[in-house]
């Protein structure tokens, strides 16, 4: 079948005709099928094996390999409690194969493959016979899965490739000119974030072995003496110990406090707190043999130092500071393709799925919502063209604090139709039908290579009256096609918001004077104290719970204590505004710029202020606090008040403000709860550490 043939005369720059499409080799139906028989030796209908469900399975090993790894019954100066170097760095290994399947980089084959070595040949990496064979099964099953997805995608992309051909020029080429894509810039952020985990990880590796090099150093000059257990924490692995210094240490002690001459049944004993490495644990009275040096330090004999601790802790942060710098640098490496002027291309159809992504599917298919599409497609960001305008940025780019990530659950179809209601409902639903047949398009690159994927589709009716094309840039691989919209929570929250904004619109006059430009916010003391407060908050009961355990020290605190803050700062922080160009929403960590023509509705739902853009993603902040200020005070905080005139805006241009803000949108709430939440986290970090 012959390729969708664009093409026409294109003039350079604005006033001209739009940039035509060039006559791309077509994707066919049985070229999709080939490349869907290539891709995966699964049925393309179940979602893939080689997703990040995948990480379940090391997490699996090391809840068997906790229960069945054996535990030292004692701590003997011959066979001390200390964890081994090689034994560290299998354990090391599991930890960083679940983050990694997590991230997912290149190159993730091979990394069941090194991981399952170092358990089998690291001596004193397992001991138990069944964590041995079960390593063995688990990480060969890893391995396959990802291994066959590897070279499935390369025997898919060698067919793109032949299918592609020669270069085709982009659009801006044929008509002169410059590429409406910005020169890759970097990441400053990541960049900047990933050095400082480096840093911190390096360091508290460092700080382990300068700890071990001074215990050792006290161990040289210390002396034997028993212990007696006063108490033992069973949850912690904790027990705390009294014990009398040796008769020399005592007596210079007694002479430099003035103490000598009491009887030594009234002097008090010393006491100190010590994990406990060995099972089982120490009954209370029980004698422990204790070494204690000249400086009043004792520790438990066969139980050193163990920098090992340390130096996990520390590579934990350093693999993600190494993981954000390489995101950073392919961040840049993916878009330099899209400075050439010509690259390999396909003739495809495409639609929009409703979750801020583009459906594939071949030119000779019926082109219907209902058809099988063949992959989808994530934008990064999009430009525009219009006879007007020129290109135009369409939306805003990607920033190191908007990146949406896959969006596998993102919001419905943003363009449902109202509830029933009077005619007003319907006229201003009637506008937001979704394009339900797909329209031809370029796709430039393909998936699943070195750059990024640059589609080139014509207007659609939800873009607007002023698009006359988009350009949009899309990951370079590819997911599932999906089986339909879905919602975390509440699946009747896409419908809902368009309802609730399409009864406020009736409400409001249709012929009403422009709204003025104009900020909702809460009050700039209450932006500025809320994240420290809340951080401050969260760090005192971490510190009152006391546990330093991985799971009620660390894990716990971090998972739960990150979106507590998100959510608190989002709903004490938020702000809000509107002007000619578009919506403005900021809230507790982001700041969102939408143009009018991408908001679909926006209303009070569920004590959010849900701002539902035309794609079906929402922007959501919590409004329970704002509707108290607003009830007892007064004052731009009303969430409703945002809803209205946001809802009015989208759907009436004619009452869309005139003028941008006088004065611009600062929000310094956004540092001071980046800083407030990063504090958090390096102190749960630090006090488990150290």
């Amino acid at each position: 079948m012959p390729s969708p043939d664009m093409s026409g005369p294109g003039a350079p720059g604005p006033g001209g005709p739009s940039p035509a499409l060039p006559a791309a080799p077509p994707l066919t139906a049985a070229a999709a099928s080939r490349w869907r028989a290539a891709r995966t030796t699964w049925p393309p209908e179940r979602r893939r094996l080689d997703s990040r469900l995948l990480a379940l399975v090391p997490v699996a090993f090391i809840v068997l390999a906790s229960a069945l790894e054996p535990v030292a019954s004692a701590c003997t100066p011959a066979q001390p409690c200390v964890q081994s170097w090689p034994s560290a760095l299998a354990t090391f290994s599991v930890f960083a194969e679940v983050i990694l399947l997590l991230a997912r980089p290149r190159g993730l084959a091979l990394v069941p493959v090194a991981v399952a070595a170092g358990l089998w040949y690291l001596p004193g990496g397992l001991q138990n016979e069944v964590c041995r064979w079960t390593a063995l099964a688990a990480h060969g099953f890893l391995a396959v899965v990802l291994i066959g997805a590897e070279l499935g995608r390369r025997r898919a992309r060698h067919q793109l490739d032949v299918l592609m051909g020669t270069p085709e020029p982009y659009p801006w080429t044929l008509a002169g000119v410059p590429s409406p894509v910005p020169p890759p810039a970097r990441r400053g952020g990541r960049r900047l974030l990933g050095r400082l985990l480096v840093a911190a990880g390096v360091l508290l590796a460092l700080t382990g072995l300068v700890r071990q090099a001074q215990s050792d150093h006290r161990a040289e000059g210390a002396a034997r003496v028993p212990g007696t257990v006063l108490s033992v924490d069973g949850p912690s692995g904790t027990a705390r110990i009294g014990y009398r210094l040796p008769a020399g240490d005592a007596a210079r002690v007694e002479a430099a406090t003035g103490d000598a001459g009491r009887p030594a049944a009234a002097r008090p004993d010393h006491e100190f707190e010590a994990d406990i490495l060995w099972s089982p644990l120490p009954a209370v009275g029980d004698t422990v043999p204790l070494l204690v040096d000249g400086e009043d330090r004792a520790v438990i004999e066969g139980q050193p130092y163990d920098p090992t601790d340390l130096a996990f802790a520390g590579a934990l942060p350093a693999l993600l500071g190494l993981l954000l710098l390489g995101s950073a640098s392919r961040w840049v490496r993916i878009r330099r393709g899209l400075g050439e002027p010509c690259a390999p291309a396909l003739a495809v159809l495409v639609r929009p799925d409703g979750r801020g992504s583009l459906l594939v599917r071949p030119v000779d298919g019926d082109g219907t919502a209902e058809g099988r599409p063949l992959w989808r497609l994530r934008a990064a960001e999009s430009y525009a063209w219009s006879e007007r305008r020129g290109w135009r940025e369409d939306a805003p780019r990607d920033g190191d604090d908007e990146d949406e990530g896959d969006d596998e659950d993102g919001g419905d179809d943003g363009r449902e139709e109202y509830e029933k209601g009077d005619g007003a409902e319907h006229e201003h639903a009637a506008a937001s039908g979704p394009a339900r047949r797909s329209v031809p398009a370029v796709l430039y690159r393909g998936p699943d290579g070195p750059y990024a994927q640059l589609l080139v589709r014509p207007r659609m009716p939800m873009d607007g009256p002023e698009p006359d094309w988009l350009a949009v840039v899309c990951r370079e691989d590819v997911l599932a096609p999906g089986r339909g919209p879905r919602h975390r929570h509440h699946p009747q929250d896409g419908p809902a918001v368009p309802a609730a904004a399409g009864r406020t619109i009736a409400a409001t006059p249709a012929d009403g004077p422009p709204l003025p430009p104009q900020r909702w916010e809460m009050p700039l003391p209450l932006r500025l104290a809320a994240g420290p407060l809340v951080a401050l908050a969260m760090a005192v009961l971490v510190h009152l719970l006391g546990s330093r355990s991985w799971g009620t020290g660390l894990v716990h605190p971090l998972l739960a204590g990150i979106p507590l803050f998100l959510a608190a700062a989002g709903a004490l922080t938020w702000q809000a505004a509107i002007d000619g160009r578009g919506v403005a929403v900021v809230s507790g960590m982001t700041r969102r710029f939408v143009p009018w023509d991408k908001v679909n509705a926006a209303a009070v739902h569920r004590h959010r202020l849900a701002v539902q853009l035309t794609d079906g993603r929402e922007l959501r902040i919590g409004s329970r606090p704002a509707s108290l200020l607003s009830r007892h005070l007064g004052g731009p905080y009303d969430p409703q008040a945002v809803a209205t005139a946001i809802a009015t805006a989208a759907h009436r241009p004619a009452r869309r403000p005139g003028a941008a803000l006088r004065e611009r949108l600062v929000s310094p709430q956004l540092l001071v709860n980046r800083a407030a939440l990063t504090g958090y986290i390096v102190f749960v970090i630090a006090r488990f550490a150290f």
